[in-house]
Protein backbone atom coordinates (compact mmCIF):
# COMPACT_ATOMS: atom_id res chain seq x y z
CA UNK A 1 0.00 0.00 0.00
CA UNK A 2 1.52 3.37 -1.10
CA UNK A 3 2.32 5.93 1.55
CA UNK A 4 0.56 9.28 1.14
CA UNK A 5 2.86 12.36 0.83
CA UNK A 6 1.54 15.50 2.39
CA UNK A 7 0.60 18.13 -0.18
CA UNK A 8 2.40 20.80 1.84
CA UNK A 9 5.79 19.07 1.40
CA UNK A 10 5.34 19.09 -2.39
CA UNK A 11 4.16 22.66 -2.70
CA UNK A 12 6.89 24.34 -0.62
CA UNK A 13 9.89 23.55 -3.00
CA UNK A 14 7.85 24.48 -6.03
CA UNK A 15 6.94 27.79 -4.52
CA UNK A 16 10.63 28.51 -3.70
CA UNK A 17 11.80 27.75 -7.26
CA UNK A 18 9.07 29.89 -8.71
CA UNK A 19 9.96 32.74 -6.39
CA UNK A 20 13.65 32.62 -7.42
CA UNK A 21 12.76 32.55 -11.10
CA UNK A 22 10.43 35.50 -10.73
CA UNK A 23 13.11 37.40 -8.76
CA UNK A 24 15.79 36.72 -11.36
CA UNK A 25 13.50 37.83 -14.14
CA UNK A 26 12.61 40.93 -12.22
CA UNK A 27 16.34 41.70 -11.59
CA UNK A 28 17.16 41.20 -15.26
CA UNK A 29 14.68 43.88 -16.13
CA UNK A 30 15.98 46.34 -13.58
CA UNK A 31 17.88 49.31 -15.09
CA UNK A 32 21.69 49.39 -14.82
CA UNK A 33 23.79 52.48 -14.41
CA UNK A 34 27.23 52.98 -15.95
CA UNK A 35 29.74 55.81 -16.30
CA UNK A 36 31.33 56.30 -19.73
CA UNK A 37 34.57 58.27 -20.07
CA UNK A 38 35.59 59.41 -23.57
CA UNK A 39 37.19 62.35 -25.34
CA UNK A 40 33.76 64.02 -25.24
CA UNK A 41 33.74 63.96 -21.46
CA UNK A 42 32.01 61.85 -18.79
CA UNK A 43 28.46 60.55 -19.26
CA UNK A 44 26.24 58.59 -16.88
CA UNK A 45 23.99 56.06 -18.64
CA UNK A 46 20.84 54.24 -17.53
CA UNK A 47 20.13 51.14 -19.58
CA UNK A 48 18.33 47.82 -19.51
CA UNK A 49 21.02 46.31 -21.75
CA UNK A 50 23.11 43.36 -20.62
CA UNK A 51 26.56 44.28 -22.03
CA UNK A 52 29.02 47.14 -22.18
CA UNK A 53 28.14 47.54 -25.86
CA UNK A 54 24.47 48.01 -24.91
CA UNK A 55 25.42 50.78 -22.50
CA UNK A 56 27.44 52.54 -25.19
CA UNK A 57 24.56 52.22 -27.64
CA UNK A 58 22.26 53.74 -25.03
CA UNK A 59 24.69 56.66 -24.77
CA UNK A 60 24.73 57.07 -28.56
CA UNK A 61 28.42 56.24 -28.81
CA UNK A 62 29.57 54.57 -32.02
CA UNK A 63 33.07 53.10 -32.04
CA UNK A 64 35.34 52.23 -34.95
CA UNK A 65 37.26 48.95 -35.07
CA UNK A 66 40.49 50.75 -34.10
CA UNK A 67 38.91 52.49 -31.08
CA UNK A 68 39.77 51.01 -27.73
CA UNK A 69 36.97 50.19 -25.24
CA UNK A 70 37.69 48.95 -21.72
CA UNK A 71 36.11 46.66 -20.71
CA UNK A 72 35.43 45.09 -24.10
CA UNK A 73 31.97 45.72 -25.63
CA UNK A 74 30.86 42.08 -25.07
CA UNK A 75 31.61 42.21 -21.34
CA UNK A 76 28.49 41.69 -19.14
CA UNK A 77 27.34 45.02 -17.79
CA UNK A 78 27.26 45.54 -14.06
CA UNK A 79 25.57 48.46 -12.42
CA UNK A 80 28.08 51.08 -11.32
CA UNK A 81 30.66 50.02 -13.95
CA UNK A 82 33.03 52.60 -15.46
CA UNK A 83 33.61 52.27 -19.21
CA UNK A 84 36.59 53.99 -20.85
CA UNK A 85 36.63 54.80 -24.56
CA UNK A 86 39.86 55.89 -26.31
CA UNK A 87 39.32 57.05 -29.85
CA UNK A 88 41.83 56.02 -32.51
CA UNK A 89 43.80 58.73 -34.31
CA UNK A 90 46.26 58.91 -37.21
CA UNK A 91 50.00 58.55 -36.59
CA UNK A 92 52.72 58.88 -39.22
CA UNK A 93 55.21 56.04 -39.11
CA UNK A 94 58.63 55.95 -40.80
CA UNK A 95 60.29 52.55 -40.59
CA UNK A 96 62.48 50.39 -42.84
CA UNK A 97 62.49 53.02 -45.56
CA UNK A 98 58.71 53.03 -45.92
CA UNK A 99 56.50 55.90 -44.72
CA UNK A 100 52.89 55.18 -43.85
CA UNK A 101 49.96 56.45 -41.82
CA UNK A 102 48.44 54.15 -39.19
CA UNK A 103 45.24 54.54 -37.18
CA UNK A 104 45.75 53.60 -33.54
CA UNK A 105 44.41 54.08 -30.05
CA UNK A 106 47.71 53.12 -28.40
CA UNK A 107 48.81 55.26 -25.49
CA UNK A 108 52.59 55.00 -25.98
CA UNK A 109 55.05 54.62 -28.83
CA UNK A 110 55.92 51.12 -27.63
CA UNK A 111 52.26 50.01 -27.69
CA UNK A 112 51.83 51.50 -31.13
CA UNK A 113 54.86 49.72 -32.62
CA UNK A 114 53.81 46.40 -31.09
CA UNK A 115 50.34 46.91 -32.53
CA UNK A 116 51.90 47.67 -35.93
CA UNK A 117 53.87 44.40 -35.77
CA UNK A 118 57.29 46.07 -35.84
CA UNK A 119 60.05 44.14 -34.09
CA UNK A 120 62.81 46.22 -32.54
CA UNK A 121 66.31 44.89 -32.17
CA UNK A 122 68.36 45.78 -29.07
CA UNK A 123 70.25 48.65 -30.71
CA UNK A 124 67.41 50.11 -32.77
CA UNK A 125 66.21 53.57 -31.82
CA UNK A 126 62.80 55.22 -31.83
CA UNK A 127 61.90 58.88 -31.94
CA UNK A 128 60.08 59.64 -29.66
CA UNK A 129 61.18 57.10 -27.04
CA UNK A 130 59.21 53.89 -26.48
CA UNK A 131 57.61 55.14 -23.27
CA UNK A 132 56.59 58.50 -24.76
CA UNK A 133 52.87 59.27 -25.04
CA UNK A 134 51.19 59.40 -28.43
CA UNK A 135 48.96 62.19 -29.70
CA UNK A 136 46.92 62.71 -32.87
CA UNK A 137 49.15 63.52 -35.82
CA UNK A 138 52.33 62.38 -34.08
CA UNK A 139 55.31 61.18 -36.13
CA UNK A 140 57.12 58.04 -35.02
CA UNK A 141 60.45 57.17 -36.59
CA UNK A 142 62.23 53.83 -36.22
CA UNK A 143 65.98 54.00 -36.86
CA UNK A 144 67.65 50.69 -37.61
CA UNK A 145 71.17 50.52 -36.17
CA UNK A 146 73.51 48.06 -37.88
CA UNK A 147 77.20 47.32 -37.36
CA UNK A 148 79.40 45.42 -39.77
CA UNK A 149 83.10 44.61 -39.66
CA UNK A 150 85.18 45.64 -42.65
CA UNK A 151 88.82 44.80 -43.31
CA UNK A 152 91.09 47.54 -44.64
CA UNK A 153 94.67 46.95 -45.72
CA UNK A 154 97.04 49.87 -45.26
CA UNK A 155 100.42 50.43 -46.82
CA UNK A 156 103.22 51.03 -44.33
CA UNK A 157 106.01 53.21 -45.76
CA UNK A 158 109.57 52.09 -45.35
CA UNK A 159 112.21 54.21 -43.64
CA UNK A 160 115.17 55.63 -45.51
CA UNK A 161 118.36 55.04 -43.59
CA UNK A 162 121.62 56.75 -44.54
CA UNK A 163 124.80 55.29 -43.07
CA UNK A 164 128.05 57.23 -43.29
CA UNK A 165 130.76 55.28 -45.11
CA UNK A 166 134.32 56.63 -44.81
CA UNK A 167 135.49 54.36 -47.62
CA UNK A 168 133.31 56.14 -50.20
CA UNK A 169 134.15 59.61 -51.55
CA UNK A 170 131.82 62.44 -50.61
CA UNK A 171 128.93 62.58 -53.05
CA UNK A 172 129.01 58.87 -53.77
CA UNK A 173 126.40 56.46 -52.42
CA UNK A 174 125.94 52.71 -52.39
CA UNK A 175 122.58 50.96 -51.99
CA UNK A 176 122.87 48.25 -49.34
CA UNK A 177 119.23 47.22 -49.09
CA UNK A 178 116.24 48.20 -51.20
CA UNK A 179 113.21 49.53 -49.36
CA UNK A 180 109.98 47.58 -49.34
CA UNK A 181 106.66 48.85 -47.98
CA UNK A 182 104.86 46.81 -45.36
CA UNK A 183 101.18 46.12 -44.87
CA UNK A 184 98.80 46.40 -41.93
CA UNK A 185 95.33 44.88 -41.79
CA UNK A 186 92.78 46.85 -39.80
CA UNK A 187 89.37 45.51 -38.80
CA UNK A 188 86.91 48.35 -38.39
CA UNK A 189 83.40 48.30 -36.96
CA UNK A 190 81.25 50.48 -39.21
CA UNK A 191 77.96 51.57 -37.65
CA UNK A 192 75.08 52.76 -39.80
CA UNK A 193 71.73 54.34 -38.98
CA UNK A 194 69.13 53.47 -41.61
CA UNK A 195 71.98 52.72 -44.00
CA UNK A 196 73.93 55.94 -43.42
CA UNK A 197 77.34 55.64 -41.81
CA UNK A 198 77.54 57.36 -38.43
CA UNK A 199 80.77 56.03 -36.91
CA UNK A 200 83.87 53.93 -37.42
CA UNK A 201 85.83 52.26 -34.66
CA UNK A 202 88.95 50.16 -34.99
CA UNK A 203 88.62 46.81 -33.28
CA UNK A 204 91.91 45.23 -34.36
CA UNK A 205 95.11 46.10 -36.21
CA UNK A 206 97.60 43.47 -37.29
CA UNK A 207 100.86 44.01 -39.19
CA UNK A 208 100.81 41.32 -41.85
CA UNK A 209 104.11 42.37 -43.41
CA UNK A 210 106.64 44.66 -41.71
CA UNK A 211 108.31 47.30 -43.89
CA UNK A 212 111.92 46.84 -44.94
CA UNK A 213 114.19 49.86 -44.56
CA UNK A 214 116.02 51.31 -47.53
CA UNK A 215 119.65 51.44 -46.45
CA UNK A 216 122.07 53.67 -48.30
CA UNK A 217 125.76 54.07 -47.58
CA UNK A 218 126.81 57.69 -48.00
CA UNK A 219 130.42 58.53 -48.68
CA UNK A 220 132.21 60.79 -46.21
CA UNK A 221 135.80 60.48 -47.47
CA UNK A 222 137.16 63.79 -48.71
CA UNK A 223 138.81 63.47 -52.11
CA UNK A 224 141.20 66.08 -53.46
CA UNK A 225 142.34 66.51 -57.01
CA UNK A 226 145.85 65.12 -57.46
CA UNK A 227 146.84 67.19 -60.46
CA UNK A 228 145.72 69.95 -62.79
CA UNK A 229 144.42 73.42 -62.10
CA UNK A 230 142.51 72.30 -58.99
CA UNK A 231 145.14 70.03 -57.50
CA UNK A 232 144.70 69.81 -53.75
CA UNK A 233 141.08 70.96 -53.89
CA UNK A 234 138.25 68.76 -52.60
CA UNK A 235 136.25 67.19 -55.40
CA UNK A 236 132.67 65.96 -54.92
CA UNK A 237 130.61 63.85 -57.30
CA UNK A 238 127.14 65.39 -57.44
CA UNK A 239 123.83 65.18 -59.33
CA UNK A 240 123.14 68.49 -61.06
CA UNK A 241 119.86 70.04 -62.20
CA UNK A 242 119.23 73.52 -63.59
CA UNK A 243 116.92 76.48 -62.97
CA UNK A 244 116.27 79.94 -64.37
CA UNK A 245 115.07 82.99 -62.36
CA UNK A 246 111.29 83.50 -62.21
CA UNK A 247 110.72 80.18 -63.94
CA UNK A 248 109.10 77.35 -62.05
CA UNK A 249 107.13 76.99 -58.84
CA UNK A 250 108.76 78.74 -55.88
CA UNK A 251 111.49 80.37 -57.98
CA UNK A 252 111.98 84.12 -57.53
CA UNK A 253 114.78 86.57 -58.23
CA UNK A 254 116.52 86.66 -54.84
CA UNK A 255 118.57 83.85 -53.30
CA UNK A 256 118.91 82.72 -49.68
CA UNK A 257 121.98 84.91 -49.15
CA UNK A 258 120.48 87.92 -50.91
CA UNK A 259 122.12 87.57 -54.32
CA UNK A 260 120.31 88.00 -57.60
CA UNK A 261 119.55 84.56 -59.03
CA UNK A 262 121.14 83.68 -62.33
CA UNK A 263 124.20 82.21 -63.94
CA UNK A 264 126.99 81.55 -61.44
CA UNK A 265 124.69 81.15 -58.42
CA UNK A 266 123.90 77.58 -57.42
CA UNK A 267 121.66 75.98 -54.79
CA UNK A 268 123.12 73.40 -52.41
CA UNK A 269 122.32 71.52 -49.23
CA UNK A 270 124.07 73.66 -46.56
CA UNK A 271 124.73 70.54 -44.51
CA UNK A 272 126.73 69.18 -47.44
CA UNK A 273 128.35 72.33 -48.84
CA UNK A 274 128.36 75.54 -46.75
CA UNK A 275 126.61 78.57 -48.21
CA UNK A 276 128.95 81.19 -49.74
CA UNK A 277 131.45 78.47 -50.72
CA UNK A 278 133.27 79.12 -54.00
CA UNK A 279 132.94 76.18 -56.38
CA UNK A 280 134.00 75.05 -59.80
CA UNK A 281 131.54 72.75 -61.61
CA UNK A 282 132.75 70.82 -64.65
CA UNK A 283 130.71 71.76 -67.70
CA UNK A 284 129.41 74.91 -65.98
CA UNK A 285 132.25 76.97 -64.51
CA UNK A 286 132.85 78.97 -61.35
CA UNK A 287 129.92 79.54 -59.00
CA UNK A 288 128.98 80.53 -55.48
CA UNK A 289 126.82 78.38 -53.24
CA UNK A 290 124.20 81.06 -52.75
CA UNK A 291 120.81 79.38 -52.45
CA UNK A 292 118.91 76.40 -51.06
CA UNK A 293 115.92 74.37 -52.24
CA UNK A 294 113.38 71.96 -50.82
CA UNK A 295 114.46 69.21 -53.22
CA UNK A 296 118.18 69.96 -52.93
CA UNK A 297 119.39 67.39 -50.42
CA UNK A 298 122.74 65.67 -49.97
CA UNK A 299 124.75 65.48 -53.15
CA UNK A 300 122.17 67.38 -55.23
CA UNK A 301 123.13 70.76 -56.73
CA UNK A 302 120.91 73.15 -58.72
CA UNK A 303 122.74 75.35 -61.25
CA UNK A 304 121.47 78.83 -62.11
CA UNK A 305 121.08 79.88 -65.76
CA UNK A 306 120.03 83.12 -67.39
CA UNK A 307 117.15 81.75 -69.47
CA UNK A 308 114.77 78.79 -69.26
CA UNK A 309 116.08 77.53 -72.60
CA UNK A 310 119.62 77.22 -71.21
CA UNK A 311 118.28 75.42 -68.14
CA UNK A 312 116.31 72.95 -70.29
CA UNK A 313 119.34 72.30 -72.48
CA UNK A 314 121.48 71.47 -69.46
CA UNK A 315 118.88 69.08 -68.09
CA UNK A 316 120.05 66.73 -65.38
CA UNK A 317 123.47 65.11 -65.25
CA UNK A 318 126.25 63.96 -62.90
CA UNK A 319 129.04 66.48 -62.39
CA UNK A 320 132.27 66.85 -60.47
CA UNK A 321 132.31 69.84 -58.15
CA UNK A 322 135.57 71.31 -56.87
CA UNK A 323 135.36 73.19 -53.58
CA UNK A 324 137.75 76.10 -54.07
CA UNK A 325 137.05 77.77 -50.73
CA UNK A 326 134.57 77.84 -47.86
CA UNK A 327 133.55 80.73 -45.57
CA UNK A 328 135.43 79.22 -42.63
CA UNK A 329 138.60 78.78 -44.69
CA UNK A 330 138.49 82.43 -45.79
CA UNK A 331 138.39 83.81 -42.23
Amino acid sequence: MMRAIPVRRILLPCVAVATLAIGAAAFAHLPRYATIQSEAGVARVRTYGATVGDAMAAAGLVVAPQDRVLPAPDTPLQSGMTIRVRRAFPVRLFADGRPRVAITAARTVGEFLAEAGLTLRPRDQTHPALDASLWPGATVRVVRIDTRIVAVEERLPFARVARPDPTLPRGRTRLVQAGRPGARMRRIAVTTADGFEVSRQQVEAVIVRPPQDRILQVGTRRVVAARGEFAGREVIHMEATAYAPWHGKGVDGTTAIGLRAGYGVVAVDPRFIPLRSILFIEGYGRAIAGDTGGAIKGNRIDLGFSTPREAYQFGRRPVRVYVLSTPSARR
